[in-house]
């Protein structure tokens, strides 16, 4: 039971504590989201462990935010999991880990579903509710090293990465890459949190393991960031609908007729030169109100990305047919939809995204 009333330390974050049972094995850092294993089980029979267990987010969890961790948990070897406390949505000045710099009382950030081990991070957001959060610290400098736009390059060998500047980092310090390029199917960039071996230049530096599925012909671009130790804020932990986090696509170089993408939320697209259109069909949401959100991070090569509805749509106008949005290739080129009950809408429309 919570009790919102001053009965802890002045200087003491208003927590929403609770102990769940973490299924992973991995290192789980303190601010890092987390959410509850909700088909855990028999789907046909009742489990009480689906209210008490839970992973890193992902696309088939990203609606059953749990919370944050309120310590770091080191790997261990118990392939089984562990215990582990954590702050739930409504409380108040508790850290959560970061994936952007953040301002005191300015913007908000939502969990980062999928991604392997970097999911969970928060970056920014689009809608409130439970995954989102208000930074109630200013860390205007705890991301040491960022690209967002795709202009990152990991050479064949999977390990040496090229940066804009490696001032300020060092062996030991985390590198997390949230989209990268796909040569085809089986050669592509492997998305996750990876340490840092050794800084060989001002620009460049090695990780200790490769981020490489398969050896690529060439060099591929990708998206990340990079930061010392463990970079979090203070930060209000919003309640009320699931936001569903964000996430960050990866597309084949060749296109995709039918990109995968996470059910609501906010999909961010990052630069790559696709020689084919990249079509997310969007799928009918099950409940009148449900929000999805497609923004570009930076300039597409020679083809674009599409919102394609599996149903037509209403596009901004509330009468004319939203049968697909295209023109998705630029820098803050976006397209918000919410969900009527039995279409989708278009709620706004930005940059050189076009209705038809």
């Amino acid at each position: 039971m919570s009790n919102d009333s001053l009965n802890r330390h002045e200087k003491g974050a208003n927590r929403v504590p609770e102990w769940v049972w973490y299924d992973g094995t991995d290192e789980l850092q303190e601010g890092e989201a987390v959410c509850y294993n909700a088909d855990y089980g028999t789907a046909a029979s009742i489990d009480g462990r689906r209210a008490n267990r839970v992973e890193r987010p992902s696309r088939t969890n990203s609606k059953a935010f749990a919370g944050v961790a309120h310590a770091t948990y080191p790997a261990q070897a118990n392939t089984g999991g562990r215990m582990i406390e954590i702050n739930c949505p409504g409380s108040m000045g508790v850290n959560v880990a970061l994936a952007v710099n953040t301002m005191i009382g300015t913007g908000m950030l939502s969990f980062q579903a999928g991604g392997g081990s970097g999911a969970g991070r928060f970056y920014t957001g689009k809608y409130k509710g439970r995954g989102s959060v208000i930074p109630r610290q200013t860390a205007a400098a705890v991301i040491v090293e960022a690209s967002m736009d795709g202009t990152w390059s990991l050479a064949t060998d999977g390990i040496t990465l090229t940066v804009a500047s490696t001032t300020g980092l060092a062996a030991g310090d985390r590198v997390v890459l949230v989209a990268g390029e796909m040569e085809i199917p089986t050669k592509y960039l492997v998305t996750g949190k990876y340490t840092i071996s050794s800084i060989t230049s001002t620009t460049v530096l090695v990780l200790t393991e490769s981020a490489v599925s398969l050896t690529p012909v060439g060099a591929l671009t990708c998206t990340g960031y990079a930061y010392s130790g463990n970079a979090k804020c203070q930060a209000d932990l919003l309640t009320g609908d699931e936001s569903g986090g964000v996430e960050f696509l990866s597309v084949l170089n060749a296109g995709s007729a039918a990109l995968a993408h996470m059910v609501g939320g906010v999909s961010y697209i990052t630069a790559t030169d696709i020689s084919g259109d990249a079509d997310i069909v969007l799928a009918q949401g099950t409940l009148p109100g449900e929000t999805k959100a497609v923004v570009c991070l930076g300039t597409i090569g020679t083809s674009d990305y599409t919102v394609d509805p599996a149903t037509d749509g209403v596009q901004m106008d509330g009468s004319s047919t939203l049968a697909v949005v295209s023109g998705i290739d630029a820098a803050a080129d976006a397209w918000y939809g919410q969900f009527g009950g039995g279409l989708w809408h278009t709620a706004d429309v930005v940059g050189g995204a076009t209705e038809a």
